[in-house]
């Protein structure tokens, strides 16, 4: 049997179409799906963009929050004012002398609280003044408004110094602090 070969040229031509048919519609398919990839990536690339962010973000909040923890420790707790009342006086044991607590008030000012002492020191001048000092240089925010020396009494050789302190220091609330470190801590 032999096929004449027109009838080549036209079964040729037909495989031709189909071919071409076949490779158009996957040429469509590629490019479709191209066009999704280009569309996911795009997705991802914005996805990771804003975990960045939300990891910077976290990351300066941390700091933040670290820092203000830094600052709060130069406030006293009001809470804590007792035992900051007892670190005077020990503190006054330390270099020799007494410290006596002559009164306590607050004074609301913004944005923290200013607690204001009225102490007394009591010993050997080198002592009172050691311990002044100590009580001036504390981790605190102290400011000594007024001192007052005097000697009232001991003997000749051993004089009794006493020094009259008026100083504020700053407080800060336990539950505004508290509040705030519990927001930072539950943001995601």
């Amino acid at each position: 049997m032999h096929i004449k070969p027109y009838t080549h040229v036209i079964i040729m031509i037909a495989v031709f179409i189909g071919a071409l048919s076949l490779y158009g519609a996957w040429y469509a398919r590629v490019g479709k799906e191209s066009a999704n990839a280009v569309s996911i990536q795009s997705q991802i690339q914005a996805k990771q963009e804003a975990a960045a962010r939300a990891q910077d973000a976290k990351t300066q909040l941390n700091h933040a929050l670290s820092d203000r923890a830094a600052i709060t420790g130069y406030f006293v707790n009001t809470n804590d004012v007792v035992p900051f009342l007892e670190t005077l006086q020990s503190t006054g044991a330390r270099f020799g002398s007494k410290v006596a607590v002559q009164s306590v008030s607050s004074q609301p000012s913004k944005p923290h609280t200013l607690l204001q002492l009225s102490v007394s020191i009591t010993g050997p001048f080198d002592s009172v003044e050691r311990t002044l000092g100590a009580i001036e240089y504390e981790p605190y925010d102290t400011t000594i408004t007024s001192v007052t020396l005097d000697t009232p009494g001991g003997s000749a050789s051993a004089p009794q110094w006493t020094a009259a302190v008026t100083m504020n220091v700053g407080t800060i609330d336990t539950a505004v602090a508290t509040s705030t470190a519990a927001v930072a801590t539950t943001t995601p």
